[in-house]
């Protein structure tokens, strides 16, 4: 799976799933990166000990196991203990409803992610999950919703955004429409906010063999820094005329793509550019993460037609005997 390019060789990065019905997320991570990747979902925990995940994952080969809510709240230190001996990582809330105890929030702070049926944070909080969001979205005359990924934080729905994903909400839509959309950018954003949460953990590097001129000529650094995250805090939803716009696509993924696939200088500027976006959103400076996000497009597309000219001067020179 291209997800596994940025991750480092070494390591292996698991990741839980915590679900509480038909598990669609949580088997779409599954696919995402559980094929000889180097991020892996290891193990399966649910609230429910009939909900559909349990057999889906089973079929898929993740671990799954099933506590009931009184261990989720009156003994946490139980699947903090489960979680440590899988050495699970990073957690992933897949439509879990069950009530998540503070220790467990502290244990893996700034490292639980959870995917919203809306644009964030509009329509969240309690109460606000499933076809509860997408009817309120349409009775408020709204013109588009969406799916969020955040970190969580011991605030419902109020941690850090990671990723954003649009949709358009039509005079026509139904909940169940809308839901039907939600769910497909879901599929997309989920795995790209892991992605993007493991590699702030654990960035990639400019390997050494990188020639200094060039890296002075082009201004690349000889490490790219981690993408960091704003600290989970507690606030106040912000009021509608002050929401901040959806972070801008990162590129990260295809910049890391064309670095190994293309041609390598131009890609790392790109990977530089990728990073460069969330750190410019998550300081405030929407402009900065735009033109970060620029940048990293045209960067791919100079690595790739880099790329392509080199392959195709290589090829008929091979068969001519010159290399």
């Amino acid at each position: 799976m291209l997800y596994e390019l940025c991750i480092d060789e070494k390591a292996m990065t698991n990741i839980a799933v915590f679900a509480s019905g038909t598990g669609s997320n949580a088997v779409n991570l599954v696919k995402a990166f559980n094929s000889g990747n180097r991020i892996h979902v290891a193990l399966c925990l649910t609230d429910k000990e009939n909900a559909p995940v349990i057999e889906k994952m089973k079929d898929l080969g993740v671990e799954t196991l099933f506590f009931p809510r009184s261990v989720w709240k009156e003994q946490p230190q139980v699947i903090l203990d489960t979680l440590r001996s899988h050495d699970i990582k990073i957690i992933a809330l897949a439509g879990f409803l069950c009530f998540l105890s503070d220790e467990i929030v502290n244990a893996y702070e700034g490292k639980i992610l959870n995917i919203h049926p809306s644009l964030l944070p509009a329509y969240g909080g309690k109460g606000m999950h499933g076809a509860n969001v997408h009817k309120a979205v349409i009775e408020a005359g709204e013109t588009k919703s969406g799916a969020t990924v955040h970190i969580v934080t011991n605030e419902i729905d109020a941690g850090p955004i990671v990723v954003q994903k649009e949709v358009a909400v039509l005079p026509d839509d139904t909940p169940e429409s809308l839901e039907a959309k939600v769910h497909d950018v879901e599929y997309i954003a989920f795995p790209e906010a892991v992605l993007k949460l493991v590699t702030s953990l654990t960035p990639p590097a400019v390997p050494k063999s990188v020639d200094d001129a060039w890296a002075d000529a082009l201004g690349v650094p000889n490490n790219v820094p981690p993408i960091p995250l704003q600290q989970p805090v507690k606030t106040e939803p912000a009021p509608v005329a002050a929401r901040q716009e959806p972070m801008p696509d990162t590129f990260l993924v295809w910049s890391v793509i064309t670095t190994i696939l293309c041609c390598f200088i131009p890609g790392i500027v790109a990977i530089i550019n990728s990073a460069k976006v969330s750190s410019k959103y998550y300081e405030g400076d929407m402009e900065g993460a735009k033109r970060a996000s620029r940048n990293a497009e045209i960067w791919i597309i100079v690595s790739f037609v880099l790329g392509v000219i080199t392959n195709t001067l290589y090829i008929p020179l091979s068969i001519a005997g010159l290399f």
